[in-house]
């Protein structure tokens, strides 16, 4: 996966950290949808604070990512100063990306 891609995924909000079950909060199963995870579908969403000060590592399906991402990307480009004036920022293209990847 692409750099652009990588940081991408560490901009997309995760649900509610007092609602994820151990396996979500480890990367076992998909943080939004509870989906089971192997390594060709997962898609590491980047070490996060977690309750209490310890750290999670959460990952999502290629499908929940896709559609996290769109969103995301929707509220980015409604609200960045520079995607505004149509001088797209390496957020923007990190969400697109991702927005755009296939579920696998």
């Amino acid at each position: 996966m692409e750099a652009a891609s990588a940081v991408g995924l560490t901009m997309l909000p995760l649900p509610n950290l007092s609602t994820l079950s151990g396996l979500q909060t480890e990367g076992t199963i998909c943080v939004w949808c509870g989906a089971g995870l192997i390594p060709y579908t997962a898609r590491d969403l980047g070490a996060r604070p977690g309750p209490g000060g310890v750290q999670i590592f959460p990952r999502g399906c290629g499908s929940c990512v896709r559609d996290v991402a769109a969103h995301v990307y929707k509220v980015h480009v409604e609200t960045c100063g520079g995607c505004l004036r149509n001088s797209p920022c390496a957020d923007r293209v990190a969400l697109r990306r991702l927005a755009s990847m296939r579920a696998s």
